[in-house]
């Protein structure tokens, strides 16, 4: 038998007991999860980022706020975000209110970033066509050019999201795969109480 998810009272220490766990079975990107938006005439869009933070606030992670995701979760201010970890046999899905972040932890946050990625979010249109790579490459060069020795300021249209949770469903898989009897935990946030229910498979 898998862990019993049922005996975690609340999602915040079945996230740190997995996603800790997770950084010892995985070398890259343990924290890459996929954060999912609805577009203005509804169609859905689903892409990978790199958690940075998570509390009881949320999930933190960074982007372009005038890319295509940002302006699909603050056209609604919803998103959900899906992680999941092969080698635990485990998925923590999340859905909640979106909201960006204090603007100085996205400075602080900006400032510990390698500079390479530092021009690339300065320069980045994210989301809109560009001609060439040589034009993405030659923007890139010209602009580390005109900023050597400088620091780089956080561009004001990139920083941080916060998806506030109002439902984790946590799925953990049995050792016995064929029966597909897996167990789902479910967290809902009402009248600000937290409460726990289990799942059918």
């Amino acid at each position: 038998m898998s862990n019993d998810i049922s005996n975690y009272n609340n999602w915040l220490d079945a996230w740190n007991d997995f996603y800790e766990k997770e950084k010892e079975l995985v070398e890259l990107d343990p924290n890459a999860a996929l954060v999912s938006s609805v577009d203005a005439e509804s169609n859905p869009n689903a892409r990978v980022i790199l958690i940075k933070d998570v509390s009881n606030n949320g999930f933190v992670f960074y982007t372009n706020y005038q890319s295509q995701k940002g302006k699909e979760l603050f056209h609604n201010n919803k998103g959900h975000l899906t992680w999941y970890s092969r080698a635990q046999k485990v998925s923590i899905r999340v859905q909640g209110e979106v909201q960006k972040i204090d603007d100085s932890i996205s400075d602080n946050y900006f400032a510990s970033r390698d500079r390479s990625a530092q021009i690339s979010a300065s320069i980045s249109k994210q989301s809109e066509t560009v001609e060439s790579r040589e034009v993405l490459d030659a923007e890139f060069k010209k602009f580390a050019n005109e900023n050597e020795g400088k620091v780089i300021k956080r561009p004001q249209n990139w920083g941080g999201i916060i998806i506030i949770p109002r439902r984790v469903e946590i799925w953990s898989s049995q050792l016995d795969y064929k029966t597909r009897l897996h167990d789902r935990i479910v967290f809902t946030l009402s009248n600000d109480q937290w409460t726990k229910s289990r799942l059918y498979p």
